[in-house]
């Protein structure tokens, strides 16, 4: 039976503050596109407003296999489709939180269904510039933030292994 052979503690060093770049690259690719999306949904909450009138709402229940053999997978999504007049121009939209990328909390699809019944009128804001662009709630998304919360928790991680490394504690086997 042989030993494992000792690794320097330069080495450890190196391999450590290694794993804590790589964690920062992590986080930026991720926490970019968070913060980008939160920045530019945030503006969104300047934007002007017209009353828009919901001319439907459909939620779509999807389900697929569970680890669970009696019980099924089920998540949500809701489409919502309004119409809204701008300078004596009729436009129509679907869009509801801004740069989402397609994403949708399904715990927060019925809750949108309801807040939002066909026929309801309610305020979207609208890009002063081209009045097609709509959302029907402003703000950051959901999905953004999320993002952007990943992101911050990686990097802060990031920075506390590098921390630990640069101050020669722990150690990293290979």
């Amino acid at each position: 039976m042989g030993t494992t052979p000792k690794i320097s503690p330069e080495c450890t060093k190196r391999q450590s503050l290694a794993f804590g770049r790589n964690l920062i690259v992590l986080a930026v690719l991720i926490l970019a596109p968070g913060l980008w999306g939160a920045t530019h949904g945030g503006l969104t909450l300047r934007w002007p407003r017209a009353e828009a009138k919901i001319i439907n709402a459909n939620l779509h229940t999807f389900s697929g296999p569970s680890s669970d053999r009696r019980a099924r997978e089920k998540w949500h999504s809701v489409s919502v489709h309004y119409s809204y007049r701008v300078g004596g121009q009729d436009y129509y939209g679907g869009r509801v939180e801004p740069y989402d990328c397609g994403m949708q909390n399904s715990a927060d699809a019925e809750r949108r269904r309801k807040r939002h019944p066909v026929g309801s009128l309610t305020q979207v804001a609208y890009d002063s510039n081209d009045a097609s662009v709509a959302y029907l709630e402003a703000g950051p998304s959901s999905f953004s933030l999320v993002l952007f919360g990943i992101g911050a928790v990686i990097g802060a991680s990031s920075l506390w292994v590098r921390s630990l490394a640069k101050r020669g504690i722990g150690r990293m086997d290979i």
